[in-house]
């Protein structure tokens, strides 16, 4: 008896779906992968940033800091700087660890609060200053960020983004870096949340200080009137938009009755000299 095998209608190993399905299957289900795993680590790493050791936070406070033009020697401004901030560390209840700020030239209107409790503070934003009062609260702010800890949470979330992406895609991927781009995107709502408790906090020891609010929002309210017609940029940022910080302190202001009072102007020679500036009543 001759065998006669049955014919075959159809390919078994080719798919019936569309490639394109296919495909968006697969992107989906790595992205998918991705977002869970960077949400799981998020969450450990906020568990384990309090227990951090000081040493270990310090060693990556200086390799951060090698990135910046710190000099060595303090210059008379970033002395006078040294020693509001040192002002304000005393009236942080409970903070026993040392800060130190460093002045770099740059006309970057900017301040960065690195691990090991440095706070990097650009020229271009002393010189936009007005008054002691608002270099107080700028400090105040990046305090707030060492009190909740948000300067090693940012850290760590950016680096487990990095690793998470070059693992997958490569170093040296679009995809990579499209991926980066729009979970950086996401996380930076998160972050600028932390802004706003930062502001509050620098709000709090602006009063401490000097028993009055005066010159807490002025800064930013000159920088959003440079800034006007950018607010989709900050959809972005990690800060929020300054006139957002502003209701945001006004608001606070109001609710705990802190009066507000006028302010010394700033000497124009801070910058070169360290002058003698003062928001004192």
């Amino acid at each position: 008896m001759k065998f006669t095998p049955r014919r075959i209608r159809e390919e078994v190993n080719v798919s019936r779906e569309h490639p394109l399905k296919e495909f968006l299957i697969l992107v989906g289900g790595i992205a998918g992968g991705f977002l869970a795993v960077y949400i799981v680590l998020g969450f450990a790493l906020d568990l384990v940033v309090p227990h951090i050791d000081p040493g270990l936070e310090a060693h990556l406070g200086g390799l951060y800091l090698s990135a910046f033009d710190a000099a060595e020697e303090p210059s008379p401004a970033e002395a006078r700087l040294q020693e509001l901030l040192d002002d304000l560390a005393t009236r942080m209840e409970g903070s026993e660890r040392d800060y130190r700020v460093h002045l770099v030239p740059s006309e970057d209107v900017n301040a960065i609060a690195l691990p090991g409790g440095h706070i990097v503070v650009f020229s271009g934003l002393v010189k936009e200053a007005a008054s002691e009062n608002e270099l107080a609260m700028v400090l105040g702010h990046e305090l707030g960020h060492f009190q909740n800890r948000d300067h090693l949470r940012g850290l760590g979330r950016g680096l487990v983004l990095v690793f998470l992406s070059s693992l997958l895609f490569g170093t040296d991927s679009s995809l990579s870096r499209l991926t980066t781009a729009l979970l950086g995107s996401a996380e930076m709502q998160f972050s600028q949340h932390q802004e706003k408790q930062a502001d509050a906090w620098g709000l709090e020891l602006v009063m401490r200080k000097y028993g009055h609010a005066g010159g807490a929002t002025t800064f930013f309210r000159r920088l959003a009137e440079k800034e006007e017609g950018k607010e989709l940029i900050y959809l972005f940022a990690s800060h929020p938009f300054p006139l957002e910080r502003i209701e945001s302190m006004e608001k606070t202001i109001r609710e705990r009755g802190y009066p507000v009072r006028e302010t010394v102007p700033l000497d124009e020679s801070f910058l070169e000299t360290g002058g003698s500036p003062s928001g004192r009543e």
